[in-house]
């Protein structure tokens, strides 16, 4: 587990380095703004069943785990769609990710608990996204850019899909049947945890002028770093059933050290992945410093109350009313509103699954 995320985060870092460093920032805050919205996409296509997979796996159910990958597809298709209508992002191979992210097997692996052939994967796709980045530098091609995120996950979907296919071994031991509200419930946690890390940035940012949209495109590349850490560690610590003491240092830690480094570092940053000390991205950097554990905090109550009995289904009640809110509001001003505001939503966020959670009643349980 923690190799396939250092060898992420590695390939992530190295390829935002190279970038970062030959392209113009407002043909990167193109190509950031179009991973973001392609982002939201593949949420959709995985259709919150990602978690949800790993237990129909785990509790033998294949036949239902299959019917759900079908959907995922179909969805993709649909997703896809809709970002080619209502956005203005270019054609290009960054628009097969949905559709490649629905039939990615990789939730059989983890949920196999073979999680060091987890970290293959990453290896194999980290090569493809470097090379294509290569490619983008020499060629100086925004379809060579824009190739990078795709190559991705092409690379980790054949290869996961030939590791899944070689070893047919089952979980060793099978859980409890799941049946329609964990489900639900499951897959509405499941939906808020994939969409979070880019909702906010795609919402609250889209009517910001050029400059600052690009600034604040430029800044959430460096979050996602956590953003990807935090994903790769629930899953893994999902599939394990982790709890406790060393479920929350795993969540917390690295997180805790972003944001130490985007409070005490960011002009560092700033001239690490971009070189350049443009004052408005450092700016941004420090105001967005607790963005990253503010995440890990709301993933950890998710990570707690996915799998409980609630008939009131705080993560699809939360959802909706982050993108509702996220519609409504007026735009902002300047970027380093947005992203005081992007923190406060995620505290409020906190704030209501915690109280679900705690609350007997809304849990539908005798206090």
């Amino acid at each position: 587990m923690l190799s396939a995320n250092l060898i992420t985060r590695l390939g992530g870092m190295i390829i935002l380095l190279l970038i970062g460093h030959h392209f113009a920032p407002d043909q990167l805050g193109a190509y950031f703004a179009a991973v973001a919205t392609i982002g939201l996409a593949v949420t959709i296509a995985q259709a919150g069943c990602g978690l949800l997979l790993i237990r129909l796996y785990q509790a033998n159910q294949r036949r239902a785990a299959f019917a759900l990958c079908a959907l995922r597809l179909t969805l993709a298709i649909a997703a896809t769609a809709f970002v080619v209508i209502m956005t203005d992002i270019p054609p290009s191979p960054i628009l097969l990710m949905p559709m490649v992210a629905a039939i990615a097997p990789d939730w059989i692996i983890t949920a196999r608990g073979q999680l060091s052939k987890i970290a293959l994967i990453a290896v194999l796709g980290q090569i493809a996204g470097i090379t294509v980045a290569f490619v983008a530098i020499v060629t100086q091609s925004n379809l060579a850019l824009f190739a990078i995120a795709p190559a991705i996950s092409l690379a980790s979907l054949i290869a996961g899909a030939l590791l899944a296919l070689r070893d047919h071994a089952t979980h060793p031991t099978a859980i409890t049947k799941i049946t329609r509200s964990p489900m639900i419930n499951l897959i509405g946690f499941t939906l808020l945890a994939g969409a979070l890390p880019n909702l906010d940035f795609v919402l609250l940012g889209r009517n910001l002028p050029d400059a600052a949209h690009a600034n604040l495109m430029l800044a959430q590349r460096i979050f996602l770093i956590t953003a990807a850490i935090i994903a790769s560690i629930s899953a893994a610590l999902f599939a394990k059933k982790q709890a406790g003491l060393l479920r929350d240092i795993w969540l917390i830690a690295p997180p805790l050290a972003m944001t130490a480094i985007l409070m005490m570092l960011p002009k560092t940053l700033a001239l690490l992945f971009y070189g350049t000390v443009n004052a408005d991205l450092v700016a941004l950097l420090r105001t967005g410093a607790f963005w990253p554990v503010l995440l890990a905090m709301v993933s950890r109550q998710i990570l707690i109350s996915q799998e409980t009995e609630n008939q009131f289904f705080p993560g699809w009640i939360c959802l909706a009313l982050m993108v509702v809110s996220g519609v409504l509001l007026p735009a902002s001003p300047h970027e380093t509103d947005a992203v005081i505001i992007m923190q406060l939503r995620l505290s409020l966020c906190l704030i209501l699954i915690a109280i679900c959670h705690r609350n007997p009643i809304l849990r539908n349980k005798p206090a």
